[in-house]
């Protein structure tokens, strides 16, 4: 498992500074704008993008799926078109792995929806699989986010279902603690999967409330809050995990800091959990 820095923790400028930030602070990998991976192949050619990573020690280790799926079918097509030269400038730096997020609520009927949207991954699924990458797809918990008219996909085994209809053997789940406490998970569920079924995970603590009163946008750095991260962290090292951590938190707080200072509490955070989970 490798701490990967996520823009949340004090922003994303530019790769180049993401990157340095990542190394100062000892982090081992990043979450990366592919597009901008792309534009640096095309402007200065492959060895600079590779440069970019191999110099710093810092692996690219996932991107966002650059994929505005969620919209009209034309709007689709634009993407699916584009993905092929951006998942091979991602392949072209070692990336294997993308990610991208579910509604939990929607204002459709979801049966219909379900089965538009899993054409929708399949298709994507297919041209991911040519340059070798995964997708993690993720389910958002809280139940103060479903503001739609209908609840659609909220917990890991409402995912596992879906992602068992579209059938693409390289999908797989972004795995998110704020997400699993929210669905009231467990550490069974967790060690129910395999390391294959995990593409990424983020890391992230919560406000002391039951999990049906949390909001996504107040979470709080690991350590700082109740979830059970040390749990958490064991099974994850238990299935086999070999991806990366990222710690993703949403608050005001962390927004304010300077990005040195809030990478620098991010990883302490991280460490204080890895120790009580591990020594």
């Amino acid at each position: 498992m490798k701490l990967c820095l996520n823009a949340t923790i004090g922003g994303y400028n530019n790769i180049h500074e993401f990157v340095a930030r990542a190394k100062r602070h000892g982090y081992q990998a990043v979450e990366f704008s592919v597009e901008e991976v792309a534009n640096i192949i095309q402007q200065q050619g492959v060895q600079a993008a590779r440069a970019l990573f191999e110099e710093s020690g810092i692996e690219p280790i996932c991107f966002g799926l650059p994929v505005e799926w969620r919209k009209d079918h034309d709007t689709l097509k634009a993407g699916l078109r584009e993905l092929p030269r951006l998942a091979r400038a991602a392949q072209a730096v070692g990336c294997t792995r993308t990610a991208t997020w579910l509604p939990p609520s929607i204002d459709e009927f979801p049966a219909a929806y379900s089965v538009r949207m899993a054409e929708r991954f399949r298709e994507i699924a297919r041209v991911l699989a040519d340059f070798d990458i995964r997708l993690g797809l993720e389910w958002v918990g809280p139940a103060t986010a479903r503001t739609a008219r209908y609840e659609w996909i909220h917990t890991l085994h409402q995912l596992l279902d879906f992602e068992a209809e579209i059938g693409a053997p390289n999908l797989g789940l972004l795995v998110d603690s704020f997400h699993w406490f929210c669905m009231k998970g467990t550490v069974d569920d967790l060690e129910r999967l395999t390391n294959q079924h995990i593409v990424h995970v983020h890391l992230n603590d919560a406000p002391n409330k039951p999990p049906e009163e949390q909001m996504d946008f107040q979470r709080l750095l690991p350590g700082e809050g109740v979830i059970d991260l040390v749990g958490f962290l064991r099974a994850l090292k238990k299935v086999g995990y070999d991806g990366g951590i990222a710690i993703e938190v949403f608050n005001e707080e962390l927004r304010q800091l300077d990005p040195d200072t809030a990478a620098a509490r991010a990883k302490q955070g991280f460490e204080q959990v890895w120790r009580q989970a591990f020594g």
